[in-house]
């Protein structure tokens, strides 16, 4: 089960996954036509696919991704916590709604889509839960003081989770990638118009295209990850 996987990072980790030979549910948030093109891309590739409109932050439909998938296939191996949003703005000038919902799509929505899997996992006796953080959970930025709390709790919540889970034989890690998505697209352009510097000089080294860092997110939904837990890997240029 992979959130956020209309586009960008979701999508290149779904296609990643059904190449590697696994049935994947996919969810999203609204766009429904983007999500029924990856459903027919992962189609081509000769797995199952499930695909659900869900805001991660209700936790009722997640719930109800979770017991359809359950119901069709029997058990859910994997889950990747990758579902965001962003809306650049400077720290002094984000609203309350603003930092709430960015909070309850990343944070919550983590908690939402990890305690919804927990109970299958444990029954099945064991899985892999491989969360997204970002570098401005730990490094710092601008213009994403909301965007950069919630990643920042979203590691925090790995270590806690994997502490707990590693008796259910339950991994959980969690990547910090930078690759080409419509986020890192609004981040650069919102750097831009603060510093008038060249694009290519605010991206540190240059960006990935999304399908770059899959292995990583391969590997830890592999059984060649299974005494890793609790683990952070940045992956950038």
């Amino acid at each position: 089960m992979i959130t956020g996987a209309s586009r960008g990072i979701g999508r290149a980790v779904a296609l990643a996954f059904a190449a590697e030979g696994a049935d994947v549910a996919i969810v999203g948030m609204t766009d429904r036509e983007a999500l029924a093109g990856v459903e027919q891309e992962i189609a081509a590739l000769g797995r199952r696919v499930i695909a659900a409109l869900a805001d991660v932050s209700q936790r009722a439909e997640i719930d109800r991704v979770v017991a359809r998938i359950t119901e069709e296939w029997g058990h859910l191996d994997i889950l990747v916590n990758n579902a965001g949003i962003i809306r650049m703005t400077p720290l002094e000038d984000i609203s309350e709604e603003q930092w709430d919902r960015t909070i309850a799509v990343h944070l919550k929505g983590t908690f939402n889509c990890t305690q919804a899997v927990l109970a299958v996992m444990k029954d099945q006796g064991g899985g892999k839960i491989i969360n997204v953080a970002a570098p401005s959970a730990t490094r710092g930025s601008s213009g994403v003081a909301d965007y950069a709390a919630a990643k920042g709790g979203i590691i925090a919540f790995t270590k806690n989770a994997a502490n707990e889970f590693s008796p259910y034989n339950i991994q959980v890690n969690c990547i910090s990638p930078v690759a080409q998505t419509r986020m890192t697209d609004a981040l650069v352009a919102y750097r831009q118009q603060q510093s008038n510097e060249p694009p290519g000089s605010l991206t540190r080294g240059g960006v990935v295209d999304p399908e770059a860092i899959t292995p990583a997110f391969v590997f830890f939904a592999s059984s060649d990850s299974d005494l890793i837990t609790g683990q952070v890997l940045a992956l950038h240029k």
